[in-house]
């Protein structure tokens, strides 16, 4: 099974996208097209761009899990009256739209997969 942290890594080469973070988002970029994924927290000075994607990823993923804004509020104890979030959430639709426009739609949906795996597999190790 071939580990997430090296497709990011083919990914990013492959593809040549530039990834760094812009406070607490993650930017994804190649020429004139550019995703921002909002992470709601800002990454470690050091953090490599696979951690920044891992990061992006799992915005993604509980967004896409989501049936709804509410939904989502709900995943995060947010309340759903504060406009701030709505814009969040909008935004980050927004970015995944970009980010599907930079590797595509099945290339997105493999690495979310990934992640869900590698999540799934860490949960069921006895600690």
């Amino acid at each position: 099974m071939t580990n997430l942290f090296d497709e990011l890594t083919r990914l990013i080469t492959k593809q040549g996208l530039n990834v760094y973070a812009e406070g607490e988002a993650t930017i994804i970029q190649r020429t004139a097209t550019r995703a921002v994924i909002p992470t709601g927290s800002t990454p470690p000075d050091n953090a490599t761009p696979e951690q920044l994607l891992v990061r992006a990823l799992i915005v993604i993923t509980t967004y896409e899990d989501s049936e709804d804004f509410l939904d989502w509020c709900s995943e995060f104890g947010y309340s759903a009256s504060d406009p701030g979030h709505l814009a969040d959430f909008k935004s980050i639709g927004e970015g995944i739209a970009n980010f599907r426009a930079l590797i595509g739609e099945e290339r997105l949906s493999e690495l979310g997969m990934m992640l869900r795996i590698g999540q799934a597999i860490s949960l069921a190790r006895p600690r």
